[in-house]
């Protein structure tokens, strides 16, 4: 750092030898032209137009009066085209006095306040200083104008240099990880940075901060330290003396703190100033991602998955339609659903059912893709799904700051444009969000989006979803995050249940853009499982407190950390999901 700054100071010569040579060149003697102009013209007109004396010429600068004296050519007023040729002396003298229309205006001496008040001597004195005009006009420079533009120079120079060798050393400590970039960052997250006012709100709110109560891990901190660290490694002091070195002590607090959340957007739902913090969080996981200060050890196994098998379990591309064929064979739906192929025929199918990762891995979650099925069956919908060709959407690459989303998202854009599909339709939130509002940030759909749900409240407000058998339980539902606060998707669910015969729907204590989160997005389950179990369980403890039988939601994900809750607490509540329940009251029975 030592030699980098004397290498900057060295440097600096150059811009000293210059600015002196040109100070130099520019500290002549002021002409006797330049004396007449300051000292006469400048006098009542003024530099630009304005003067301490009232007068006529107050509000026609000199520049203006003799522009002469302010343009290329620089001659006196006097010697314009009106009297070239002839300028003898008594010409002259008679113009000063007699007055004469110089460039729009009388001779100044030639006015009533002036006239017949110089003497012979003064008119002299100025005739000779008129034949000393030079012809180009001097440079009116003092010693103040000199010192100044001399510093002036100096700064700019200084500053620049420090700029540029700035951005070299930022960029190349960003290579060695040194410095957390931020040109990904929108200059709207910068703003929200600095927009925390500190009141606290966050704190209350925070899942993670109920289960451990660190202040560490708020949005409060969050944005103190990062706020903080862009300053001190992208701020002005850092261009001139260099980025502050982040120690891999710091680096490791920084990376736990901010993937110690699982993006619920809580805090951005009660923030009174506003801060968009889920954009806030993944953004700036991106740019730690980049100067490899993330994701945790823990969270690496999850993107390594994603990249070689195209889901986040660790599981063969291969295996991904197991569960269709099992579900056949076992009767509980008539067949395998047809694959949709990348090339459609005319008779292609109209609607894309996409699986996603966990209902389609997790055998304990797999009757989610199965009620699903079924429901589409009995609904006569045209559907299809694609298969062994399906892709993990990479929510989970986006939630954890992974450039490689961008790469996935753009394939399977592609891909699911060009299978000529009018509708994609899930039952798994975190998919749902990804597809419906981050891919359009990467390239455009042409197709529809829509939750499970969204479908099933849509065909029973036409009729083609018939809820007839009696279902007799007491239920309260869960708004996953990526569906409740991120999609603002509260209403459809709650149509279903209660349209079903026999559900009697109580809410708990926090519903909607309050619901409390289960704990398992946003890469917290597999960075931190001890803090993920404790959420769950106290979401659990809100459903057992209504005194409902049954604990339903619509997102594969809550539902397999729910499950988990209710049986590490051997709860008597039952998991649901809102498919299952359709299925039970739709004519046929299960």
């Amino acid at each position: 750092m030592a030699a980098m700054n004397r290498l900057r100071l060295c440097s600096f010569g150059p811009v000293i030898v210059l600015v002196a040579l040109a100070s130099a060149a520019l500290a002549q003697e002021p002409t006797p032209g330049d004396r007449l102009y300051r000292e006469h013209c400048i006098g009542c007109h003024g530099e630009g137009g304005r003067s301490l004396q009232p007068n006529p010429g107050a509000a026609r600068p000199a520049s203006r009066v003799i522009p002469s004296l302010n343009t290329g050519s620089i001659e006196a007023a006097l010697t314009t085209d009106v009297f070239k040729g002839v300028l003898d002396r008594a010409t002259i003298t008679r113009t000063i006095l007699d007055g004469s229309a110089v460039e729009g205006t009388l001779s100044t001496v030639s006015m009533p306040a002036y006239r017949g008040k110089l003497t012979d001597a003064e008119i002299e004195s100025l005739l000779e200083q008129l034949g000393l005009l030079c012809a180009a006009r001097p440079a009116r420079y003092t010693t103040g104008r000199i010192l100044f533009l001399a510093l002036l120079w100096f700064g700019l120079g200084a500053a620049g240099l420090a700029l540029f060798a700035g951005g070299r050393v930022s960029r190349a400590r960003e290579e060695e990880g040194d410095v957390v970039p931020i040109d990904n960052l929108h200059r709207v997250r910068l703003m929200e940075l600095d927009a925390c006012t500190r009141c606290g709100e966050c704190v209350e709110w925070c899942p993670v901060y109920t289960v451990n109560e660190d202040l560490g891990n708020t949005a409060l901190t969050r944005c103190d330290e990062f706020r903080r660290l862009i300053a001190d490694q992208h701020g002005l002091a850092a261009h001139w003396v260099g980025p502050g070195r982040l120690s891999p002590d710091e680096a490791t607090r920084l990376a736990s703190r901010l993937y110690a959340c699982s993006t619920c957007g809580q805090c951005r739902e009660v923030c009174p100033a506003g801060i968009d913090t889920v954009e806030l969080w993944e953004s700036l996981r991106h740019s730690i991602v980049r100067a490899g200060c993330g994701p945790l050890e823990s969270q690496v196994p999850l993107i390594k998955s994603v990249k070689a098998y195209n889901n986040p379990w660790g599981q063969p591309r291969s295996a991904r339609e197991k569960w269709a064929k099992k579900a056949a064979r076992e009767g509980l739906i008539s067949k395998a659903p047809e694959r949709i192929k990348k090339r459609p025929s005319k008779n292609h199918h109209k609607i894309l059912y996409f699986v996603g990762c966990t209902a389609a891995y997790d055998m304990n979650i797999r009757e989610v893709a199965v009620n699903t099925v079924r429901v589409l069956e009995r609904c006569g919908v045209d559907f299809g799904v694609l298969g062994n060709e399906e892709a993990c959407c990479a929510s989970v690459l986006l939630r954890m700051g992974e450039p490689e989303f961008y790469r996935v998202a753009r394939e399977n854009i592609d891909l699911l444009n060009g299978l000529g599909i009018e509708t994609l339709v899930t039952s798994c939130a975190g998919c749902f969000k990804t597809i419906k509002q981050d891919y359009p940030r990467v390239a455009p759909l042409a197709f529809e989006v829509l939750h499970m749900t969204e479908l099933m409240a849509r065909m029973h407000g036409e009729g083609r979803l018939a809820l007839e058998r009696p279902v007799e339980a007491t239920v309260t539902y869960h708004d996953p995050c990526h569906l409740g606060r991120a999609s603002r998707l509260f209403n459809a669910p709650r149509e279903i249940l209660r349209a079903i015969p026999g559900v009697t729907l109580v809410e708990m204590e926090r519903i909607r853009e309050f619901s409390r989160c289960c704990g398992a997005g946003g890469g917290l389950k597999a960075g931190f499982p001890e803090i993920q179990v404790e959420t769950s369980k106290l979401r659990v403890a809100d459903a057992e407190a209504t005194g409902a039988s049954e604990f339903v939601t619509a997102c594969p994900f809550c539902y397999q950390a729910l499950k988990g809750a209710i049986v590490q607490e051997e709860a008597k509540i039952r998991m649901r999901d809102v498919t299952e329940l359709v299925i039970e009251s739709m004519a046929g029975g299960v």
